[in-house]
């Protein structure tokens, strides 16, 4: 029987990432000391609380509670440590007001799933998967920290929340500068060109990593969108054209979807696609309807997860995660036909979950500001419901299914599957 263990290379990461915070925290709190008063009073916090990081904690949370607490004997000790930390780095990522807390955070949350991607995962394709995923955050990490130091030093401060108090619109340099970090943000979400490490690595991660990736690791790159280049949004970064363009690969990607058998790839092009949303939302809507980007994040977030953890169980029932053999071994039973229903209802939007809400005022914010991107987003939005709904009819016609002998785990799953159904259903009442 195989021990489950952290050996000692884990073990060094840990020590490694602890003693690197401890010397972080050092060098910018002696070394620095850049922290100016603004109207005599000084801003020496570290982490707040806003809305933002009250959405977003709230889908890490809601993650962890629904699938990390459930599934601690389905995965590794090794697998549940790294889980456990990229999901606390996240948390503190959305509440950092400290620029090097807030960056440290970031790639620590996304670094534990890469090491996982390579350590953990069973299939031949990880390494080229890890190398793709390693070529977005470990080449983009240095670029961004220099970015942030130069905001930095410009504002005088290594507080975000100093930097709201300066214009740094006079400087042509600033502009340059905030679009390279937004561009730096966005292969992190990711939107095109951006987006084929997603549908890559998820082909080739294990359930629980996929589950991360996109539930909240895509989130961290509208996060650092949203908190360090807001003032280059609708003119700069997110132009008509560019959402244009967005629009119509996103239609390509829903096209590409109902052409795969694969679970996990299907639904990376589906996540690929309804990200567009967020970024439609940033260019168009007003300034006091932001909070839907982290609206729709949230119900994104729950919805990602529940489908991964819903083919997760397909994977141990069948060995595959075709969607034939999934309709065979899961068609028999009326329950999982009703959980399967619910889950693509979600993906596929529809009332009362919360991304039917925020597609509606997106589309009307939409509607005020260009007639022509109110047509394109009436096509996305049928695209985006069809595509789902396809596939539900495709898995509920016709259906039968063969024997097995069943799994210990189905009802972990099964009570997994049911904490994100509801909470999609009735997040819309919390928020």
């Amino acid at each position: 029987m195989k021990v489950k263990f952290v050996d000692s290379y884990s073990w060094f990461i840990v020590f490694s990432v602890s003693g690197s915070l401890l010397v972080l925290w050092l060098y910018t709190s002696f070394g620095f000391g850049l922290t100016l008063d603004i109207a005599g009073s000084s801003l020496n916090y570290y982490f707040i609380f806003d809305l933002v990081g009250f959405y977003l904690s709230l889908l890490s949370i809601l993650l962890l509670l629904g699938v990390v607490s459930f599934f601690y004997n389905f995965i590794s000790c090794r697998s549940l440590f790294y889980v456990v930390l990229s999901i606390v780095s996240s948390l503190f990522c959305y509440c950092s007001n400290y620029v090097f807390f807030f960056w440290f955070f970031y790639e620590v949350s996304i670094l534990s799933l890469l090491f996982l991607l390579v350590a953990e995962s069973p299939y031949s394709e990880r390494y080229l998967a890890g190398w793709y995923l390693a070529g977005y955050v470990v080449l983009t990490s240095l670029p961004m920290l220099l970015c942030l130091v130069y905001f930095s030093f410009i504002c005088g401060s290594l507080f975000m929340s100093d930097w709201l108090f300066i214009d740094l619109w006079s400087n042509g340099l600033n502009i340059s500068v905030s679009l390279v970090l937004g561009i730096l943000f966005v292969t992190k979400i990711p939107v095109p060109p951006f987006h084929t490490w997603l549908p890559i690595v998820h082909a080739e991660a294990t359930s629980i990593v996929s589950v991360c990736l996109s539930g909240y690791i895509m989130k961290l790159g509208l996060l650092g969108v949203c908190r360090f280049c807001w003032w280059v949004l609708p003119d700069y970064l997110f132009g008509l054209t560019y959402i244009s363009i967005a629009f119509f690969l996103s239609v390509l990607f829903f096209l590409a979807a109902s052409w795969e058998l694969d679970g996990k790839r299907w639904l990376a092009f589906l996540s690929l696609s309804h990200i567009v949303v967020c970024v439609v939302c940033l260019n168009s809507c007003f300034y006091d309807s932001v909070g839907l980007v982290y609206l729709y994040s949230l119900g994104h977030g729950l919805s990602a997860g529940l489908i991964f953890v819903f083919l997760w169980l397909g994977y141990n029932l069948s060995g595959s995660r075709n969607w034939v053999i999934l309709k065979s071994v899961l068609g028999g039973s009326l329950f999982f036909r009703f959980l399967l229903c619910l889950s693509l209802c979600t993906a596929a939007s529809l009332p009362p979950i919360i991304q039917f809400f925020v597609e509606v005022s997106v589309l009307v914010n939409v509607g005020c500001y260009s007639l022509i991107l109110f047509f394109i987003f009436c096509l996305y939005l049928f695209f985006s419901s069809l595509i789902p709904l396809f596939f539900l009819g495709s898995l509920l016609s016709r259906h039968f299914c063969v024997q097995y002998s069943g799994l210990s785990g189905v009802v972990v799953f099964s009570v997994s599957l049911i904490f994100l159904l509801v909470w999609s259903f009735i997040i819309f009442l919390v928020v």
